[in-house]
């Protein structure tokens, strides 16, 4: 079991350098603060709209909620990853655009420490910048360019009291942001100018999470979640310079760019959600969760972002989990979730922020392996970013999202006797 345990946090480790180099995003709106905030859910989940607060599942590592790790069983242990391809339509009313991207996602696992402690640990996106767009003028054209994101590791620890679960998740949040802006002239002076910015960050996240689990009738259960993220100073460092050429292409110079306004934060969050399962055919859930962006420091001023609500709703039907006949043991999975931003991109007519809504469905399935305990996860995914429709100028966005992950589950600790 050590010697598993040991290639496994090793793969752990590994992956997440892979998991830093990559980007799944075109959105000019990750232009702004930290950029687009990732799906925090995991393959099965996001095929489910994304729910996750009031989710307690033996067969699913479920990292919305820290409580949900010790629903682990004493005897197993749970490796999971993913891999999502996107495509992405871009309109603004007069240009389109198309991308495709595609990264690893996550990757997690979970296992007991002792009778009813349960723990886990992961590497997963927290934001993501990536866009390209440029404006030409009678004697310039000017291209911006983003890269980068913020990620994190995390460890979560999760206690069970009969019905009572109690979870806390400590991560460590990492990464670089990147910003550039490259003007060419159409003729030979001035010559060509770059600017570039990086904000480089770091510091901890934490946040406290509790399910209590209700059984009723035969086979019947609800569970009740909630998770509470209090605000958190990350520590950020802005770094930029300017660059001018000469006509050969070569850096002829560069000088630093004024610093800007110190302090960074992560925004308070509460969160709630609600399960119902019966038996092992059926299961569905909602959650809700809000988070105050509002009063967060960027750059060292506040008021800068919008409070964001976002509302989960999604189940899944498992036919007959003991049937001989393959399809009757797929899990088949159906939700949707619906958000505001927490940034208002500029209108180019007025120069004023406005604030947009997003929307999206999702389907899949879980498909079983031979060894019935693991699977192949597959989750479709599409999203709608809608702007005011009354703004000239806003990039309406619209994306088509697969998810192919893999969940490892296998009895590690289970000690076999010699007859």
């Amino acid at each position: 079991m050590k010697i598993k345990l040991s290639l496994s946090v090793l793969l752990l480790t590994f992956s997440s350098t892979v998991l830093l180099a990559q980007n799944v995003t075109n959105s000019p709106y990750s232009l702004y603060g930290y950029g687009e905030l990732s799906d925090p859910a995991f393959g099965a989940q996001k095929a489910m709209g994304g729910i996750g607060y009031g989710l307690r599942e033996g067969n699913i590592i479920n990292p919305l909620n820290p409580a949900s790790f010790s629903r682990v069983d004493s005897m197993t242990f749970m490796f999971d990853a993913a891999i999502t391809a996107k495509r992405s339509w871009f309109d603004d009313g007069i240009n389109t655009s198309q991308n495709t991207n595609a990264k690893l996602d996550y990757i997690a696992m979970q296992f007991p420490l002792a009778k009813n402690l349960g723990m886990g640990l992961g590497f997963k996106p927290i934001t993501q910048v990536g866009y390209k767009f440029g404006k030409t003028y009678p004697d310039s054209i000017m291209t911006n360019t983003g890269s980068g994101g913020l990620n994190q590791f995390y460890g979560a620890l999760s206690y069970n009291f009969k019905n009572l679960s109690v979870g806390v998740n400590a991560g460590y949040l990492f990464g670089n942001i990147y910003h550039q802006q490259n003007v060419t002239f159409n003729n030979s002076a001035p010559f060509p100018a770059m600017k570039s910015d990086t904000l480089s960050a770091s510091g901890l996240i934490l946040n406290f999470g509790l399910q209590y689990t209700r059984l009723f009738g035969k086979d019947q259960r609800i569970v009740l979640g909630a998770v509470y993220t209090p605000k958190l100073s990350i520590n950020g460092k802005f770094s930029g310079a300017e660059f001018s050429y000469n006509s050969s292409g070569v850096i002829q110079g560069w000088t630093p760019r004024p610093p800007r306004g110190e302090g960074y934060e992560l925004p308070e969050t509460y969160a709630v959600g609600f399960s119902y399962a019966k038996g092992e055919r059926f299961l569905g859930g909602i959650d809700c969760s809000y988070q105050r962006w509002s009063d967060v420091k960027f750059e060292g001023e506040t008021g800068q972002f919008n409070d964001r609500t976002k509302i989960n709703i999604g189940g899944e039907y498992t036919p007959n989990i003991r049937s001989r006949a393959y399809f009757k043991r797929v899990h088949y999975r159906l939700g949707g979730n619906f958000a505001n931003s927490y940034v208002s991109p500029i209108a180019a007519f007025d120069g004023k922020p406005y604030p947009f809504n997003e929307y999206s469905v999702s389907c899949g399935f879980g498909f079983p392996l031979i060894d019935k305990r693991s699977a192949v996860n597959l989750a479709f995914e599409y999203t709608k970013i809608r702007p005011n429709e009354n703004v000239v100028g806003l990039v309406r966005e619209q994306y088509l999202r697969l998810t192919v992950s893999y969940t490892f589950n296998e009895l590690w600790f289970f000690q076999r006797k010699v007859q």
